[in-house]
């Protein structure tokens, strides 16, 4: 069991949530996705996603500067998170995520149709932030996000298998949220997100021979 507990405390790492950069609007749980749009940009979003592309950036796919956000946990010890959002630097956005177990700390570059991961480790939650400079000079390790937001579009080992679906959390049921894959021989990894909250769940399915054991993360409060 502790080897168990071990391997999805790794598992556990690979990051969240995040949300969206909208700080001009206060999030509530009025079932609302298009908080902080004009008029004109939910009359191209409503019902047709696909022809909104354009309209969304990629900065939409993390909480605001400064929020908070819970996610209940199912599974596991370390499935239960907090994080807290941070934008120090333009088109930098820097998450630290507690798992319980561990402070992980995710460094984010955001570019016109990707966010690139440009760090993700342990660290001291009260160690100060890269200056801007340091963040300049850091080169990606990987892709977190990437237009287009369709099924089909892949990067790094993820795919896009699910757009425009439900999903029920505690914070609220969000109508439109889209799907990222990873699956390995004997595990499953998925991310649901939804344009002005990012990442609202997580799941961790680890393929055993007694069968699946499941682990999810999925959001339960936010706090801006």
């Amino acid at each position: 069991m502790r080897k168990l507990n071990v391997l999805f405390l790794l598992l556990a790492c690979f990051v969240i949530v995040g949300c969206s950069k909208n700080s001009s609007t206060t999030m509530d749980n009025s079932g609302s996705e298009n908080r902080g749009m004009t008029t004109n940009e939910k009359e191209n979003t409503e019902g047709n996603e696909g022809n909104s592309q354009n309209e969304v950036t990629m900065s939409d796919f993390f909480l605001p500067d400064g929020s908070k956000a819970h996610y209940e946990g199912e599974g596991n010890e370390f499935a239960e998170l907090d994080i807290e959002v941070a934008q120090p630097h333009e088109n930098y956005v820097i998450i630290h995520e507690n798992n319980g177990g561990a402070m992980i700390r995710y460094i984010y570059k955001i570019a016109n149709d990707k966010i690139e991961i440009l760090d993700k480790g342990m660290v001291d939650y009260k160690e100060e932030f890269p200056s801007l400079d340091e963040l300049d000079a850091m080169n990606p390790t990987g892709i977190y996000l990437q237009k287009p937001i369709k099924v089909g579009t892949s990067f790094d080992n993820w795919t896009i298998v699910q757009t425009e679906v439900p999903v029920e959390t505690p914070y609220k049921k969000f109508d439109k949220a889209f799907v990222i894959e990873e699956k390995g021989e004997d595990f499953t990894n998925r991310k649901y997100f939804v344009e002005g909250f990012g990442e609202v769940k997580r799941e961790a399915i680890m393929h055993l021979e007694d069968g699946d054991h499941i682990v999810t993360s999925t959001l339960k409060a936010v706090d801006q």
